[in-house]
């Protein structure tokens, strides 16, 4: 069996151990996981909206792992590892041209942006639009393969790189997605950061920091609050914790080294984003947790954000742990510098070299985001990745470019772990600059 068919039945495995039961939110209807055989076809019935991420997830590593082109074949067949019945991937460019579609080969290399479904709503315009966003959700009404009849569909979308994106969807009336997806937590944050924007514009800035500090104002929620600060790193509004207002808090360090204050003002500098650290949850006894955030800058004076703390996301990293991953990205620079950047390259995109652990291996990218080494996604190298973003909307490439640039240092995100059959992780990552031009990395997942 050659080494395609293996990865290709591995995935196989993977996509079917994707689809068993799992437990279901409180937030979604319906049961999970049930498989039905329809004639010859498999359809997989009351698939949740995690399984269909997920489902998503393992399609766009696939094509990261085994380059495009092989990726697209693969998605095309009818009878391949990503075509469940009425659970299949299909893919397009951003312009609109079909790269892949099962069901619908014709539909090969033609632009498909005015194609609507029986309401008239441009479903691949509108799949294309949530792509530049990285990831999203979108509704519309599609001709169900297995049944042959018209449905409610559900699809995920989700950016590959800048050429192209692909999707899945599952059918049902019912179908919901739940508060607590990625995508969910990511336009809650942005909602609530854009009401207290419209407030700031209303009101003026004073009057709103104010209402930003009142722990029993309009801008607190059980979920989350509004903080504000300015470019220098000063805190102004923090209605749970009084004593930081009026403080500079640009050199604040969370407990696994991530530098919030200067990761924060770095994020405003690029006109807002989310950015991710460990802080006390005031509405859980003050326990430590991992938390996303969304910041936009008003002015120089004003920055305005809000977070959700996340405590199901581990984010334990031990110091014996941080202080190898540091060793390992400076024995990789010293490998650079004794070697050259060609023969240290070729080091670290090979699987079976000294750089390459599945739990910590190295990493590598120019100036300008092309990533240049990774032993375990080779679909990638060769490719500017300055673009991408993780599921809960960061661009880590961004932010390990710049901490490089800064001497070195650490933060987090969301990215495939290869020991963890690529499943999406939180990831801690450190780079350092090898040389002007070479910035090279790694980073460590949290013990299951």
């Amino acid at each position: 069996m050659n080494r395609r068919c293996i990865i290709i039945s591995l995935f196989l495995i993977l996509v079917f151990f994707l689809m068993v039961p799992v437990s279901s939110s409180s937030t979604e209807t319906g049961s999970q996981g049930d498989l039905v055989w329809s004639g010859t076809v498999l359809s997989i019935r009351n698939v949740s909206v995690h399984d269909l991420i997920r489902f998503v997830e393992t399609a766009t590593v696939y094509a990261e792992r085994e380059g495009k082109d092989a990726a697209l074949h693969e998605f095309a067949l009818q009878n391949g590892s990503f075509t469940r019945g009425d659970l299949y991937i299909w893919a397009y460019d951003f312009e609109g041209v079909n790269l892949a579609h099962p069901w619908h080969p014709e539909f090969s290399g033609k632009n498909k942006l005015d194609l609507t479904d029986p309401t008239g709503f441009h479903m691949i315009t509108a799949m294309r639009d949530m792509a530049f966003n990285g990831s999203g959700f979108v509704w519309y009404q599609y001709e169900n393969p297995v049944s042959g009849v018209i449905e409610p569909k559900l699809a995920y979308v989700k950016r590959v790189d800048d050429t192209w994106w692909l999707a899945s969807g599952i059918y049902g009336p019912n179908v919901s997605v739940p508060q607590d997806t990625p995508d969910s937590i990511r336009d809650f944050l942005i909602g609530h950061v854009q009401k207290a924007l419209d407030y700031v514009q209303e009101h003026g800035e004073e009057d709103a920091v104010a209402l930003f500090n009142d722990p029993s104002g309009p801008f607190v929620t059980n979920e989350t609050y509004v903080f504000a600060f300015d470019n220098t790193g000063t805190t102004l509004a923090m209605p749970f914790y009084p004593d930081t207002i009026g403080k500079n808090e640009r050199d604040k360090v969370d407990v696994n080294g991530v530098l919030i204050g200067e990761e924060k003002l770095m994020v405003a500098a690029d006109g807002g984003g989310f950015f991710y650290y460990v802080f006390e949850n005031p509405h859980a006894q003050n326990a430590s947790q991992f938390k996303v955030s969304f910041i936009h800058p008003v002015s120089d004076s004003l920055i305005v954000g809000a977070g959700m703390n996340l405590p199901d996301v581990h984010a334990s990293f031990s110091e014996k742990r941080r202080v190898a991953l540091i060793s390992k990205v400076q024995k990789a620079a010293a490998f650079v510098q004794e070697h050259g950047k060609e023969a240290a390259i070729k080091e670290f995109n090979d699987p079976n070299g000294s750089f390459s652990d599945r739990e910590m291996f190295v990493f590598a990218f120019d100036s300008n985001g092309t990533l240049l080494a990774n032993p375990y996604l080779p679909g990638l190298v060769g490719q500017s990745r300055l673009q991408d973003r993780d599921p809960y909307g960061k661009y880590p490439v961004k932010q390990l470019i710049w901490n490089a640039k800064q001497g070195g240092g650490f933060t987090y995100y969301f990215f495939a772990d290869p020991a963890f059959e690529y499943a999406v992780r939180l990831k801690l990552g450190y780079t350092e600059m090898a040389e002007d031009d070479l910035i090279v990395g790694a980073g460590i997942f949290p013990e299951s």
